[in-house]
């Protein structure tokens, strides 16, 4: 199954230090802050939550400019932070701030 694309908006909560993997590819991870209202099962919910983000390459370089509190329009696939953490990161391949 190939279907994994994600879209959400919110404020940059935490903002990671730039940093580079051993190939050389720039990489930052920042938390982004939600909140919205939805309907579910016919009622309007209060949604907040944050989500952990990652990203690479030149977006990476984007990124480490902006300051905490920007809000920002996301996309892109969830993945687990890593082997070892089960926990979901939103690694964006399209940011723009919003």
């Amino acid at each position: 199954m190939e279907c994994n694309q994600t879209t959400i908006c919110g404020k940059i909560a935490k903002l990671g230090i730039l940093r580079y993997t051993p190939a050389g590819t720039a990489v930052i991870e920042f938390t982004v802050s939600h909140g919205s209202r939805q309907k579910e099962a016919g009622v309007m919910r209060q949604i907040v939550f944050d989500v952990p983000v990652v990203v690479m390459g030149e977006q990476a370089l984007t990124v480490a400019e902006f300051e905490i509190n920007s809000r920002v329009r996301l996309t892109g696939f969830l993945n687990k932070k890593n082997h070892m953490n089960q926990q979901l990161v939103l690694h964006s391949d399209q940011i723009e701030l919003i």
